[in-house]
């Protein structure tokens, strides 16, 4: 039980006070509709992931994915600080003086 459980009394408890008449809902509906519930997770992933993209699609980086990525596929490797990850990523997508005289164009 533990929180969740907690989260149910006090869900009781409010219902007793505000609608003293009425029918409360069982603990598996509570636990259905309530913000910790597996399916709400789910959309609650599912929306990082549309963030993550649309910050994608208008240059911003995600330094946490970054940081996610590192400890998973390299683990022996220092990553960047999020400074120096910007900094990256900025000057892979616009090319400073020196790199631009390769002749490619960051537009």
């Amino acid at each position: 039980m533990g929180e969740e459980g907690d989260a149910y009394e006090r869900y009781l408890a409010s219902h007793t006070a505000s609608h003293a008449d009425g029918m409360p809902m069982s603990r598996a509906e509570f636990e259905r509709y309530s913000l910790g519930s597996d399916w709400l997770t789910g959309i609650r992933e599912a929306a990082k992931k549309v963030v993550q993209t649309c910050r994608l699609m208008v240059g911003i980086h995600d330094y946490e994915y970054y940081l996610q990525h590192m400890h998973e596929r390299h683990p022996d490797a220092t990553p960047m600080s999020r400074n120096d990850f910007y900094r990256y990523c900025l000057e892979a997508r616009f090319p400073s003086a020196d790199r631009a005289a390769g002749g490619k164009c960051p537009c």
